[in-house]
């Protein structure tokens, strides 16, 4: 009568982060060809945004469509900066803190050129208060002070993680790794850890890792193919 989730870790950790790049990829080639044409096409972009779903609505009431589309182009022009995509989105659209559109803006650009951007938001590093989940695994007194240093301690971790075998030419091992630190780390500072014995009726933390990465409508597309 109960439905298991599909993508628990409990039994085949590898089958889940597997199934998470492909929802992932499926994600980027979603921002990749989708074009703001209509107000449904903005509703559908903020839908695979855990975090931004909620401005939805001020964002359309504040921000024209018309402006909206043109900024969305604008992040997949690649002729720009990455730091001048961002400051343009952040500069067009209304209806949220500067802080929240940057983290959207950085998180499309993630997903259109996964090869090129690592996942940038202030879960992973916020470089005003120095805190993030990418934080959690530097050496003792280790201090991120710039971009730089940020781009740097990633591709760190990149190298790493090739190394145990999770090598797929972008950076989509360290956003799975870096947000699962972060799911992990409020899940011990909440005290909610799930009990092993429900595991398969709960969601684990990589399941909960796809859902803070905005996934769940692409994991729907996974479990109907293989249904």
């Amino acid at each position: 009568m109960l439905d298991k989730d599909i993508n628990n870790t409990y039994t085949d950790p590898k089958k889940s982060f597997s199934v998470i790049l492909d929802s992932m990829k499926m994600k980027s080639d979603f921002l990749s060809r989708l074009e703001i044409k209509r107000e449904e096409d903005r509703k559908n972009l903020f839908e695979i945004f855990f975090h931004h779903r909620k401005f939805y609505s001020q964002v359309a009431e504040s921000t024209p469509l018309s402006e909206f589309s043109s900024v969305y182009s604008k992040l997949k022009d690649s002729s720009l900066s990455y730091d001048e995509r961002v400051s343009i989105f952040v500069n067009t659209v209304k209806g949220m803190e500067p802080k929240d559109s940057r983290d959207m803006a950085r998180e499309i650009l993630h997903y259109i050129q996964p090869s090129d951007f690592p996942l940038w938001n202030r879960w992973v590093w916020n470089e005003e208060k120095n805190s993030g989940s990418i934080t959690y695994i530097l050496k003792d007194n280790v201090i991120l002070k710039s971009k730089a240093d940020f781009f740097s301690a990633i591709n760190e971790l990149k190298t790493i993680l090739s190394i145990f075998g999770f090598d797929t030419s972008n950076y989509y091992p360290t956003t799975i790794f870096l947000v699962y630190s972060y799911v992990r780390y409020l899940d011990y500072t909440t005290h909610l850890a799930i009990d092993k014995k429900v595991a398969g009726l709960l969601p684990t933390h990589l399941s909960t890792t796809a859902l803070v990465l905005g996934l769940k409508p692409f994991l729907k597309v996974i479990k109907h193919a293989h249904s």
